[in-house]
């Protein structure tokens, strides 16, 4: 059932009952005021009763046309004179009016019916006069035309429900119907806003910008997807051209062409593991964390490094990350700037227990990055023209990784400045203890992005130490 047919029905339910008991209620009211006006009439009657026993000495009852009762009842409960329809019947009750008061009003039943009666005291007893108690349908027109009436009322709250909720949904009809015209290759519509009510238009909003963020999605995957064939066709076309020189011609040196296809197995292989790295970034795969300490990861990791690699590494800086791939990070970072370097390559880590952040800086003394490209070059794919220079054979995807690895560890990543060179500066939060370490304590090393130089602390040690 639609939000309009069941709107409609509950509207449709609720005038029904509202207006079953305002029947009931004007019904009731009526048959209050018609028991009130027939006590009024025996009251009328039995009071020109009286001023005939009073004028006369005997009762000539005097009725209304519509019957009814009317008794002279003596002190001792015996009946002196009644209406023809009482005659030889017991009185109409024992109740007689107080002494000091002159009437008697209530109501008795006589052969199940209940009778409005009032009595009045007249010379020689109380005379009674007692009229049928209107019923609640005492009139059935009255009653057919109330019942008429809230039927017609039930019909028109739902006539209404139904072309108001068809109006206020005319915009939900509106956004399906361009939504439906929205396809995978077609992600440039959208869906209109309306005026009012606020809440569709909130909702038009809210799904606007849920189909933009569709569209950068697709694109990026799109552009992704394309990147993908460009860099793979590289290394694939290298390989099959050793073999057609290899094939096509004996006299080739063999081991000269098995040191190609390594090469470009080795790079097929290099970009094989980034696309899954970022497969596995984009999909938000669950990895273990674990306490690391940064310094001596890094320690470990630069063991295999050529000496033009130096680091100074202090104790505390401990995160909670996974081992895997923040040696991936680093190894990032030092494979790019080894590759930019003019002579060495410097690894500095320490704790910042102020910010309660633990710093990881890779600076290399080559020509550095313009602060117009500090930005791009972590996005994918993209490669400076001297990065190109220097390894044509690259990805374009190490520096991405490294960035979206250190996002998923609540870290950031950002090249800051530096007298030469570039200086890549990444901040991990603080695990454990080291978070709530108080400052002036011995591992804490003040720092500032501005300073330059090495990117070192002002009084870190000297390099390739560990403390």
């Amino acid at each position: 059932m639609t939000l309009r047919a069941q709107s409609t029905l509950v509207a449709a339910l609720v005038t029904g009952v509202i207006a079953i008991l305002g029947w009931f209620a004007l019904l009731a009211a009526d048959q209050h005021q018609a028991i009130h006006d027939v006590r009024a009439n025996a009251a009328s009657l039995a009071r020109h009763n009286v001023l005939n026993i009073t004028e006369g000495g005997l009762l000539t009852p005097v009725i209304p046309a519509d019957g009814g009762v009317v008794q002279l009842v003596a002190g001792n409960g015996r009946v002196l004179s009644s209406s023809p329809p009482a005659e030889g019947r017991m009185p109409l009750t024992t109740a007689r009016p107080i002494s000091d008061e002159l009437r008697w009003d209530g109501t008795v039943i006589r052969n199940g019916q209940r009778l409005v009666t009032v009595g009045f005291t007249a010379p020689g007893g109380t005379v009674y006069v007692a009229l049928p108690e209107p019923g609640l349908f005492h009139q059935p027109t009255h009653v057919a035309l109330l019942g008429g009436a809230a039927l017609l009322c039930v019909g028109l709250v739902s006539l209404a429900t139904w072309v108001a909720l068809s109006g206020a949904l005319a915009p939900v009809h509106r956004m399906r119907a361009k939504l439906n015209e929205i396809t995978a290759t077609d992600l440039g519509k959208r869906v209109p806003e309306p005026e009012q009510p606020v809440e569709f238009r909130a909702l038009a909003k809210t799904i606007n910008e849920t189909l933009e963020r569709l569209e950068k999605a697709v694109g990026q995957q799109q552009r992704f997807a394309a990147d993908v064939s460009h860099e793979l066709r590289s290394p694939i076309t290298a390989l099959r051209t050793q073999l057609d020189l290899a094939l096509s011609d004996p006299a080739i040196d063999v081991s000269a062409t098995l040191a190609g296809l390594d090469s470009a197995v080795d790079r097929l292989q290099f970009l094989v593991e980034d696309l899954l790295a970022v497969i596995r970034l984009d999909a938000g795969m669950p990895h273990d964390v674990e306490p690391v300490d940064l310094g001596e990861l890094v320690g470990a990791e630069l063991v295999r490094r050529p000496d033009t690699v130096g680091h100074d590494l202090l104790r505390g800086a401990l995160v909670a990350g996974n081992r895997v791939q923040l040696a991936r990070l680093l190894t990032n970072l030092v494979d790019n700037a080894v590759r930019h370097a003019e002579r060495e390559v410097m690894v500095s880590v320490y704790p910042d227990a102020r910010k309660g952040q633990a710093v990881l800086e890779v600076v290399d003394d080559g020509r550095g990055v313009p602060p117009a490209d500090r930005e791009r070059v972590f996005q994918r794919f993209v490669r400076l023209a001297d990065s190109r220079e220097r390894d044509a054979h690259g990805s374009g995807l190490g520096l991405a990784i490294a960035r979206e690895i250190a996002e998923v560890h609540g870290g950031t990543l950002r090249i800051a400045d530096c007298e030469r060179g570039a200086r890549f500066v990444l901040r991990l939060p603080l695990a454990g203890e080291a978070a709530g370490r108080p400052p002036g304590t011995d591992a804490e090393k003040e720092t500032s992005d501005d300073r330059g130089g090495t990117g070192l602390p002002a009084d870190a040690p000297q390099p390739n130490t560990l403390r």
